[in-house]
């Protein structure tokens, strides 16, 4: 749902501020340093209620001050509004009323971000890759969120009796008939999601860079040969030796390979960045078709690793997406293209934390 305006204050350097914006395309442009990012972080904090550079969202709040706030106004005519203090405490608000859940803000207004931590999608840990794959299933299959809450009861409480020494059988088989239920319910969702994704995901690739060899592989976290019930029984010693359950949804990947070699591995880095861009935009189509739900894109520094030609295939792909666009570049320069309708796009210099009035696609 897209965001047509955004007010802010308390916010790292940024000054406090009122921008209109457009519906399509919101350029910030200004040196390194002058505070455009922290522009994408005030959106991501009144989406998601939390920063995207620190876990601990509380460094985000200017150091003189107890709280920051974002408000919006969205398309639909209605007002969010997301408080955080320096403590960590929270308040998300929307027409005046409080949310019950992060879960109902996260779905409020899904949100995907390409910066340069994206790329841990091709060289970073399974856990980056999971966070991906399950935030397309999140915002797809109802009952994921509920499932996952019962996935991680379950397996919390098994690593706690496993890690005391003392196990009781009949408390140990209550917790683990729990925690496989759920696991297998989470794999289940996550098949059928790469099922639809991934043919979406090639159609995408294609139409930025010719990758014929790229595979997307998935491993559920347990052998695909054993029930999990089985493998818990024969890997029981070896996980209270470790204090922990070594297999289960927890330790899925969906693993991105060239050639059968790790793509981070083969791929310049340019080739990289479209991969990344080519997962995050082909993700939003995905959730575009099944649920009709536009996404809000937050892209950092655009053009950095990207030539002019690939910038313009990028902007073709997202205006047919129908998203909002935010995006931030020292030179606005290379991204004159990159929309084909400039009366949608809408830019804003960044100076030393104050964001200067709105200006035409394309003006000095």
């Amino acid at each position: 749902m897209a965001v047509l305006t955004l007010s802010f204050q308390g916010i790292r350097n940024l000054a406090s501020a009122r921008l209109n914006l457009s519906p399509g395309v919101n350029v910030f442009y200004g040196d390194n340093g002058a505070g455009k990012t922290s522009v994408l972080e005030a959106i991501h904090l009144l989406a998601m209620a939390r920063s995207f550079k620190l876990a601990r969202t509380r460094t985000v709040v200017s150091h003189e001050l107890e709280e920051l706030l974002v408000t919006g106004e969205l398309g639909d005519g209605s007002r969010l509004g997301v408080r955080r203090t320096q403590k960590g405490q929270v308040q998300i608000r929307l027409n005046g009323e409080s949310l019950a859940s992060l879960a109902q803000l996260v779905h409020l207004m899904p949100v995907q971000l390409i910066h340069s931590d994206s790329f841990a999608l091709l060289e970073g840990s399974p856990g980056d890759r999971r966070q991906f794959l399950d935030w397309g299933v999140f915002h797809q299959t109802v009952a994921f969120h509920e499932d996952w809450q019962r996935l991680q009861k379950s397996l919390k409480n098994r690593n706690s009796l496993l890690r005391s020494g003392r196990i009781e059988r009949s408390q140990l088989a209550v917790w683990e008939r729990e925690y496989i239920e759920a696991a297998e319910r989470i794999d289940g969702y996550r098949k059928q999601y790469l099922e639809g994704f991934v043919p979406c995901f090639h159609d995408v690739l294609n139409q930025l860079v010719s990758l014929p060899e790229l595979r997307i592989h998935y491993y559920r976290g347990w052998d695909r040969q054993k029930p999990l019930n089985e493998v818990l029984e024969q890997q029981r010693d070896r996980d209270m030796k470790l204090g922990y359950t070594q297999s289960g949804p927890q330790r899925a990947d969906m693993r991105i390979k060239v050639n059968k070699v790790n793509a981070a591995d083969e791929l310049s880095r340019g080739q990289q960045k479209l991969v990344v861009c080519a997962l995050k935009i082909a993700q939003s189509l995905y959730l575009q078709r099944q649920q009709n739900q536009p996404t809000v894109f937050l892209i950092d520094d655009l053009p950095a690793e990207l030539d002019h030609h690939h910038i313009q295939r990028l902007g073709a792909l997202m205006e047919t997406l129908q998203s909002q666009v935010f995006m931030t570049c020292v030179d606005p320069a290379p991204l004159k293209t990159f929309w084909k309708h400039p009366d949608q796009v809408r830019m804003f210099h960044v100076e030393h934390g104050e964001i200067g009035s709105e200006m035409a696609f394309g003006d000095p």
